[in-house]
């Protein structure tokens, strides 16, 4: 039985899925940003397979503009692909590639012979002078107006891929590939049914998220995207909502939960907004979740639509905040000055606890030792401290 060559560490797995689910399908576009997400997750997947190259390709022969390609792993690569494209040198496993059926996954050698792979143009220019010898190709969309293709490729002095990679990467990365995608397929076409609001709901100045039936992920706006790509506390994770503090984390979990009893109909009670803590001093990010009424009638999202999850990114630009003079001096550390910070906000020690994702005692035990720390006996005393930079 052949050995796997593709064997990810778990903890580096989970990161690439989660990048997959972030980076926009906007192929074509201008975007830079959206490119680059897409560049982000070659890069984590070249490193989390152990390859020398990762590249995502989508090809539209019918629509040039719209193909798009971001290579990962070797620096300047993308930029001499697209090049030798460019000046019509055929790539063999893209033309051997475009009738096989999605979820299609080969080996080099199965799509283009050694021999006739080591004649060709592509391999001269390109392969050999990086010195990548062995390739798997893998269809992530086959459709009429054009298809997607994840590639891996290592060097001659580097393991082969063998026939167990192929469901290791089908089963690993493809199949989230291939939702991501389609998700973003789905909002394209609900994009032009309703181009007005899908538009607002782009352009919103809170994030967006919204989930099937079965509380997975269906599409997120830019602004929900921009804060995912922060990782300031909230973030996506294999397509769910995912909070730093793990007691947060959990009441995400049943508040989705609950609302999606609530889609079904039974007698539940809705659930509150959800107060996320961040890893900076901003205020929290407030995630609040409805319904989208009734099956079939969110023709504006995606289908199978079912929860609607709204970001907000509450920032109070001209409030009060801790000076980082202050913060270095005392030598407080992440979890004291976020306990600080809540409550120059204005919070009691309870809110700051909840939003710390810690309980009453471990907020008083962090209270305790910035008394220690600052020299302050009370908490008007540590107040004035922070506001004014006396202890009184």
């Amino acid at each position: 039985m052949s050995v796997v060559s593709v064997a990810p560490d778990p903890d580096r797995l989970s990161r690439l899925l989660g990048l997959a689910y972030e980076a926009p399908m906007s192929f074509g576009s201008d975007n830079a940003r959206d490119k680059e997400a897409w560049r982000r997750f070659a890069d984590e997947a070249a490193e989390a397979l152990g390859c020398q190259l990762a590249m995502v390709e989508y090809y539209d022969p019918g629509n040039p503009q719209r193909s798009f390609i971001a290579a990962g792993g070797l620096h300047g690569f993308e930029e001499a692909f697209c090049s030798a494209r460019a000046r019509g040198q055929e790539d063999n496993y893209l033309r051997n590639m475009l009738n096989k059926p999605q979820g299609t996954v080969l080996l080099g050698a199965e799509i283009v012979n050694v021999a006739e792979m080591r004649r060709s143009r592509c391999y001269s220019s390109l392969a050999l002078p990086w010195q990548l010898e062995h390739f798997l190709m893998a269809t992530v969309l086959a459709e009429n107006g054009g298809s997607a293709f994840f590639s891996l490729g290592r060097a001659a002095r580097e393991a082969p891929f063998v026939e167990v990679d192929k469901a290791v990467i089908s089963r690993l990365v493809l199949a989230h590939l291939t939702r991501s995608m389609r998700m973003q397929r789905e909002l394209a076409a609900a994009c032009g049914s309703n181009a007005l609001l899908s538009a607002a709901v782009q352009q919103a100045p809170t994030g967006i998220v919204a989930f099937n039936w079965q509380g997975k992920l269906v599409m997120s706006n830019q602004k929900a995207s921009t804060i995912f790509a922060m990782d300031d506390g909230l973030t996506l994770v294999d397509g769910e909502l995912h909070a730093e503090a793990p007691a947060v984390h959990a009441q995400l979990d049943q508040a989705l939960a609950a609302m999606l009893q609530i889609a079904q109909g039974l007698p539940v009670p809705p659930p509150a907004p959800v107060p996320v803590p961040r890893r900076s001093t901003r205020h929290p990010y407030k995630v609040t979740f409805s319904t989208l009424a009734t099956p079939g009638n969110s023709a504006d999202f995606p289908s199978g639509s079912a929860i609607v999850a709204v970001v907000h990114d509450e920032r109070r630009a001209n409030g009060p905040s801790i000076p980082a003079a202050l913060r270095t001096a005392y030598g407080l550390t992440r979890a004291e000055v976020r306990l600080c910070q809540g409550m120059l906000e204005g919070q009691s020690l309870a809110e700051a606890a909840t939003r710390l994702g810690v309980s009453r005692n471990t907020a008083k035990t962090h209270l305790a030792r910035v008394f220690d720390k600052t020299g302050v006996r009370s908490q008007v005393a540590l107040l004035r401290l922070l506001t004014i930079g006396t202890r009184g």
